[in-house]
C-alpha cells in the first residue's frame, strides 16, 4: 500500500525562519475576516487595544504551562481557577455552598452539566435507561452532542412561543426518565431570554435538575440589567436553578477558550469529576472532559476580569447597547425590514415579511459586510459591538440601499442555506 498522494503537503525537511513563518501565515490569512473589524457583524468581542495587549502579555507568560498539572507543578493556576470561579459565583448570586469549574468553552460546560445531572440521578434515584433531557426548540446544539456522547435521549420542543422557550410544551415532554431541563439566557437563536423562573419552577415540581445556559449572555446581561435594561432574573437568585454556564471568552472578553460551569451545591462536583487509578502511574482525576489544557485562556480571563471590574464591564456594555439600539431603530425605519423578537443580548436578527432577506444579506456581503444567516424565520444576524460605533451609519445606509434594490428588482437569493458553524 502506498502512502503517496498527488499534491499532498510534505512534512518539512528543514525548519523555516521566523520571517518565512510570518509570510506563510499572512498568505493564509489574506481572506480572513478581521475579528474586530468595523465591517464584521459576525460574533466578535472587543473592549479596546489596551485589553488586547494585556491578553497577549499574560498569555505569553504561561504559554508552556499545562493546567492538568496545576496541583503539582503550577499552584498559581489552581489559585487563579479558584478565583475565577469565586468571581463568577459572586456575579451570579450563588448560594454560600456553591462551587464550580473553569472549562474550555460553552460546549464543555453544557456537556459537564448534563454529565453531572446524569451521574447524580443514577446515584440518587436509579431508573431504566436511557434517561432524558428536555430542551427548548432554541436550545444550543451542544446539548444534543453531549446527550449523544453520554447516552442520554433528548426531548426537544418543536416550536418556540414569542421567540423563546415554550413552557407548556416542555412540561408535556417531562417523563419518569427526565433527569434535566435546560433554559437559555439567552439562546443563540433570537437572543431573547427564556422564562427562566417558570422553567425552574416546573423543574422543581418534578425534582429535576435545571440548568441555565448563559454562555451567550452571562457576562452581558448582569451589566445590562445594572444599566437599567429590563433583563429578567436568570441566575441563582431564581429558586430551582441547579447550575449555570457562562462563557468567559464571549462577553467576558477573554480569548478562546474559557468558560465557567457553576453549581448551586458544590457537593455535586463529585458527580462531575472523572477518576481512574487502575494503571501504573497513579490517580488520574479531572473535573472536565479535557486532560491537558492550556493555561493562557484561564490566566487571560482572570486578568481581564480584574482589569475591567464591574465598572469596566458596565462601560463597554453601555457602548454596545448604544450601538445595538441605534442599529435596531435604523433597521426598523427601513421599509420592509424588522427585528426578530425582543433580544436581550447584544446580537439580534433582521427579518422581512415582504422581501427576500437572504438577497439583502447577499447584497450586503458584496458591499463588504460580514454577516451570518439564520432560519425560522429567514433572517440574518447582526452582532454589534464597540468597533461598530464608527461604522453603524454606513451599515444602515448600505442596508437601506440593499433593501431598495431587492424590492425594485424582485431579487431572490442565489443560495438559500443557513449555517451556524462548520
Amino acid at each position: 500500500m502506498t502512502t503517496d498522494r498527488p499534491n499532498r503537503l510534505r512534512f518539512p525537511d528543514r525548519g523555516s525562519s521566523r520571517d518565512e513563518i510570518r509570510a506563510a501565515l499572512a498568505e493564509r490569512q489574506a481572506h480572513d475576516v478581521a475579528p474586530h473589524g468595523e465591517r464584521n457583524f459576525r460574533p466578535n468581542y472587543y473592549v479596546d487595544d489596551e485589553t488586547l495587549a494585556l491578553i497577549d502579555e499574560v498569555s505569553a507568560k504561561v504559554a508552556e504551562q499545562n493546567v492538568l498539572y496545576a496541583g503539582s507543578s503550577y499552584p498559581s493556576l489552581k489559585q487563579i481557577e479558584a478565583e475565577l470561579v469565586e468571581m463568577g459565583l459572586d456575579l451570579f448570586h450563588a448560594p454560600v455552598d456553591a462551587g464550580g469549574t473553569v472549562t474550555t468553552g460553552g460546549s464543555e460546560s453544557n456537556f459537564l452539566a448534563l454529565k453531572t445531572a446524569r451521574d447524580r440521578a443514577a446515584a440518587m434515584r436509579p431508573q431504566p435507561s436511557p434517561c432524558e433531557v428536555v430542551l427548548a426548540h432554541t436550545a444550543h446544539p451542544s446539548f444534543e452532542k453531549a446527550a449523544h456522547l453520554l447516552g442520554v435521549t433528548t426531548r426537544r420542543a418543536t416550536a418556540s412561543v414569542d421567540f423563546h422557550a415554550d413552557v407548556a410544551t416542555m412540561a408535556g415532554l417531562i417523563s419518569p426518565r427526565t433527569i434535566m431541563m435546560v433554559g437559555s439566557a439567552p439562546p443563540a437563536a433570537y437572543g431573547q431570554t427564556d422564562p427562566i423562573a417558570e422553567l425552574a419552577a416546573l423543574a422543581a415540581r418534578h425534582d429535576i435538575w435545571f440548568h441555565v445556559d448563559s454562555c451567550m449572555g452571562g457576562f452581558f446581561l448582569p451589566f445590562a440589567k445594572a444599566l437599567g435594561e429590563p433583563i429578567p432574573d436568570f441566575d441563582f437568585r431564581v429558586p430551582g436553578v441547579w447550575s449555570l454556564s457562562a462563557d468567559l471568552h464571549k462577553f467576558g472578553y477573554a480569548p478562546k477558550g474559557a468558560s465557567l460551569l457553576l453549581l448551586a451545591d458544590r457537593r455535586n462536583l463529585a458527580y462531575q469529576e472523572y477518576r481512574f487509578e487502575d494503571w501504573p502511574w497513579g490517580l488520574y482525576a479531572t473535573t472536565g472532559f479535557a486532560g491537558s489544557r492550556p493555561a493562557a485562556p484561564i490566566v487571560a480571563a482572570w486578568s481581564v476580569l480584574r482589569h475591567l471590574g464591574r465598572a469596566g464591564y458596565e462601560r463597554v456594555t453601555a457602548r454596545t447597547l448604544a450601538v445595538k439600539k441605534r442599529l435596531i431603530a435604523g433597521i426598523r425605519a427601513i421599509p420592509g425590514l424588522d427585528v426578530v423578537g425582543r433580544p436581550d443580548a447584544a446580537h439580534f436578527f433582521v427579518c422581512s415579511p415582504e422581501l427576500d432577506v437572504y438577497a439583502i444579506e447577499e447584497e450586503l456581503t458584496r458591499r463588504g459586510w460580514a454577516l451570518a444567516r439564520a432560519r425560522l424565520p429567514d433572517s440574518f444576524q447582526v452582532w454589534p459591538g464597540v468597533p461598530h460605533e464608527t461604522s453603524a451609519d454606513a451599515f444602515l445606509a448600505d442596508m437601506a440601499a440593499a433593501a431598495a434594490l431587492v424590492r425594485a428588482r424582485g431579487l431572490r437569493a442565489e443560495d438559500r442555506g443557513a449555517v451556524y458553524t462548520r
